[in-house]
């Protein structure tokens, strides 16, 4: 017979959708006790000439390490200089029962280098995000939120995702796409990179938003991990369209390691493929990090999707000698699984 330490349950994984509110949003906010660790804001649109433009900027309390902007328009992910004048350090954070404000420009009040100020308003269900002259967008919430959670005695994580169908200018484009707003919580004193699943249990971890030509919006968090952190979580604006925490994937990597397909199946059979932009690989952010760890830029489709595609995106994470490791085949082998 199998047995676990009291308290160590296989890493077991839920999934389900959510009700979003401002109250969740506080930093004061303790889902199962646990701690907020990080808050994200990520994600991409194109702009009217085609080019993908992508997005990431991390808080950690009310600090923050500045704006990775990229895009496309040199043929692959790049870093954009503009970046470097992003606001990166503290910003003022101030809630009310209407609104949730960051905001800051600490250089430039200190007299130090020149810094486009940051100001982010959330109102219930909108959003406005403004980096000085480089970035202006503004949307919607696309329906409710879609929540995570692992269950351990010693490592538990949870974490909760909302996607915002958003438009506006970067870099003097007008552009259209989509922003997450993440939260992840787990035991206080250990900074992502350092959290278990970073360092071992995910294998590949991705976010996507889809708009078809219709109007409707599909969206989701997917992912492959060893012990019980795998899951197919996927919504569209009336709430769950696959909710599953048993699920397989399959990983068709390049010669430097970088995904160019990867399949996440659910247990009702169907199976969500990423596929690679173009010139997606993240080369510049990935650097920044450690472990083997790859950020590429793509979209998500369920395999067999016919509906015509209006704007997608989707930011995948991979580790492939995790994947070897666990002896992981194609995305085509999985789909003739």
């Amino acid at each position: 017979m199998t047995t676990l330490p009291l308290g160590q349950l296989g890493y077991a994984t839920a999934v389900a959708c959510y009700e979003p509110s401002l109250d969740m949003h506080r930093p004061t906010a303790r889902p199962f006790g646990l701690t907020e660790e990080s808050t994200y804001l990520y994600g991409g649109w194109r702009d009217e000439s085609g080019a993908l433009h992508v997005v990431e900027r991390k808080f950690c309390g009310p600090m923050t390490a500045g704006l990775w902007l990229m895009n496309t328009r040199g043929g692959k992910v790049s870093l954009v200089p503009e970046s470097l004048q992003t606001v990166r350090g503290e910003v003022k954070r101030e809630y009310s029962e209407d609104e949730h404000h960051l905001h800051g420009s600490l250089l430039g009040k200190a007299g130090g280098a020149p810094e486009e100020g940051l100001d982010y308003r959330l109102t219930p269900g909108h959003m406005a995000w403004r980096e000085g002259q480089i970035l202006e967008l503004e949307g919607d919430l696309v329906g409710p939120g879609i929540q995570i959670g692992s269950l351990d005695h010693e490592e538990p994580f949870f974490y909760t995702s909302e996607l915002y169908r958003m438009s506006g200018r970067v870099l003097g484009q007008q552009v259209e796409g989509f922003v997450f707003l993440d939260h992840g919580y787990w035991p206080h004193g250990a900074d992502w990179k350092e959290w278990r699943i970073f360092n071992g249990t995910q294998l590949s971890w991705s976010a996507f938003a889809t708009e078809f030509e219709d109007g409707t919006v599909e969206w989701g968090q997917v992912a492959i991990g060893r012990e019980g952190f795998n899951f197919v979580s996927v919504a569209d604006a009336k709430g769950p369209v696959v909710m599953d925490a048993n699920t397989r994937g399959g990983i068709d990597p390049d010669p430097d390691d970088w995904a160019q397909r990867i399949g996440y199946r659910d247990h009702g059979g169907d199976t969500w493929v990423f596929e690679l932009e173009p010139g997606g690989q993240m080369s510049q952010f990935s650097a920044a990090r450690w472990g083997g760890y790859r950020a590429q830029a793509g979209r998500i489709l369920r395999h067999g999707e016919e509906r015509p595609v209006k704007v997608a995106f989707s930011w995948g994470e991979s580790f492939m000698e995790r994947f070897r490791d666990e002896g992981i085949g194609s995305v085509d082998a999985l789909l003739g699984g």
